[in-house]
């Protein structure tokens, strides 16, 4: 099968193949000059007939058997663009939401109002790049990765395809332990988290396994009974909710009157908010990639933004008013000190009997709906690695990357908050160097407007941007990133400036991304120009 847009593939079903040519196990690649690419793992007649056989059992349940290879504008047939913003809803209304909402008060010692100001500012500001990305997906009919290499180019977008993965497995594990968790509150702390690790793995996989229609369908509707669920929490817990830790067992708890010091604390636990709201712009293309061409990139904006915005932002809020109770109720303080978020949960639900551990199960259960685009899009970011990685078909790698995070979570499920807030700032110090990158080459060298990419030249590293440019910012975003990084592993020399030379707390103000966002974003054009100047592609 063969056009002029240098992407074929054998999926779905191809009526007829020329014997003349050889036919790779995930799909034909043809360059521009239909002169076959990449065919290592070749193979022909009978066995292709056989893997076609096979894949036709696949047909009632819609399996996608495509990969990461472009999809083409006559393949582009889903209308329903509600689920841009539906997508989201799902994906967001989990338990790390919640849980990260909670940090304000618990790890940054912020009062409610101070939390809930912090989470609003930031997650309007997060939700940005995650909708900017989403819009390249109908314009190109490309996943995320593979729109990367027109601005870090072929080896660069390798590199990020990478930290893209990690990030991926990073998150999965954290949702899994989540989910663990509660389940273990559930049985009275019988149930091993392991095994609730393993569970809620499995549970995901099948989703992953099957393909883009059926996580559309999933994350449709998975949110509606989380959301009520969620509702009733409130509703129960709220009598307990108070502004500050004063009123605490007949003692004050007092706050510094360092202000720089709080200063420090807002914008590191703006930083995990905006961490969190960020996450999904390494892979927001992904699932707007089967749009039309002719698709409204102001309605794609918006609904990803909304979809976004209004799922994770009132499970932090609710998250930052939840931990306030444990000030008031000493059940709750305990529950939260033995078994963290499950246990803050059970102790808030604990007036409701058998009802109330039904909706824990729920909640455990929601963390199912983050984990399947973040293992779809693992085998979409794997197979963009180089050209070896994908011969691997992407439902194996949704087997691999399970296996992958279910290990990382058992090992990490006994220091949560630790790993939470840490892997919630990282992951926006790594997106905003992969998201600036774009944008400015959209901006600056773009001008804007899609028509000024040859998206037929996707799989042509030839053609593409020699990766120079972007990987030198991008080293540049890493130094900016570690003078303003605030971790319990390093401290920068501008986050504890920020806090003052005189505060002996040990802390300091987690300004990194801020500073990895300038230092990438003003020398990508410069470095890009230069190599614009010198190499012309």
């Amino acid at each position: 099968m063969r056009d002029n847009s240098s992407t074929s593939t054998i999926f779905p079903i191809v009526s007829s193949i020329s014997k003349n040519y050889e036919i790779e196990l995930t799909g034909i690649r043809l360059n521009k000059n239909d002169h076959i690419m990449s065919s290592n793992s070749n193979i022909t007649g009978e066995k292709c007939s056989l893997i076609m056989r096979t894949l036709k059992k696949f047909d009632c349940l819609n399996v996608e058997t495509l990969g990461s290879d472009r999809i083409l504008p006559e393949n582009r047939t889903d209308s329903t663009i509600i689920n841009t913003a539906m997508m989201w809803m799902g994906a967001n209304m989990i338990i790390p939401s919640f849980a990260s909402g909670l940090l304000g008060p618990a790890l940054f010692n912020l009062n409610l109002y101070d939390s809930f100001i912090t989470i609003l500012v930031f997650n309007l500001l997060g939700a940005i790049p995650v909708a900017g990305i989403a819009c390249f997906g109908p314009a190109s009919g490309l996943r995320t990765m593979l729109v990367s290499r027109y601005s870090w180019g072929y080896y660069g977008a390798s590199i990020m395809s990478c930290i893209n993965v990690i990030l991926s497995l990073g998150w999965a594990a954290v949702n899994s332990i989540t989910g663990a968790q509660t389940l273990r509150v559930v049985f009275n702390d019988t149930f091993p988290v392991t095994v609730g690790i393993i569970i809620i793995g499995l549970l995901s996989m099948i989703v992953s396994f099957v393909g883009y229609k059926w996580i559309h369908i999933y994350e449709r509707y998975s949110w509606i009974p989380v959301f009520i669920g969620y509702c009733i929490l409130a509703g129960v817990g709220a009598k307990y909710f108070t502004i500050s830790p004063i009123v605490s067992f007949n003692t004050t708890i007092t706050n510094s009157p360092n202000s720089r010091l709080k200063l420090s604390h807002v914008l590191s636990f703006g930083a995990a908010c905006f961490g969190i709201s960020s996450s999904w712009c390494s892979c927001a293309a992904d699932y707007n990639a089967y749009f039309p061409e002719d698709t409204s990139q102001l309605k794609i904006f918006l609904l990803t933004y909304f979809g976004n915005f209004l799922s994770m932002t009132p499970l932090q809020l609710l998250g930052a008013a939840t931990y306030t109770g444990t000030y008031t109720n000493s059940d709750w303080k305990y529950a939260y000190e033995t078994n963290n978020i499950g246990g803050l949960f059970g102790a808030c639900l604990s007036s409701l009997g058998i009802f109330g551990k039904l909706i824990l199960i729920l909640f455990a259960l929601s963390t199912i709906s983050c984990n399947i685009p973040n293992n779809y899009s693992l085998s979409l970011s794997a197979q963009v690695i180089a050209p070896i990685f994908k011969r691997i078909p992407r439902i194996l790698y949704t087997i691999i990357g399970t296996i992958a995070y279910v290990l990382l979570a058992i090992i990490a499920a006994y220091r949560f908050n630790d790993v939470l807030i840490s892997f919630m700032s990282i992951t926006s110090y790594l997106s905003v160097i992969l998201v600036v990158v774009i944008f400015d080459d959209h901006i600056f060298f773009r001008h804007c407007s899609f028509k000024n990419y040859n998206f037929h030249i996707w799989n042509n590293r030839k053609e593409l941007p020699i990766s120079l440019a972007a990987i030198l910012s991008g080293m540049m975003g890493v130094i900016g990133i570690g003078l303003g990084m605030s971790q319990t592993w390093l401290i920068g020399p501008i986050a504890k400036a920020i806090v003052g030379s005189d505060n002996n707390s040990g802390e300091g103000a987690d300004v990194g991304f801020e500073f990895g966002f300038l230092f990438t974003g003003i020398t990508y054009p410069l470095f890009r120009w230069i190599e614009l100047y010198f190499i012309r592609k």
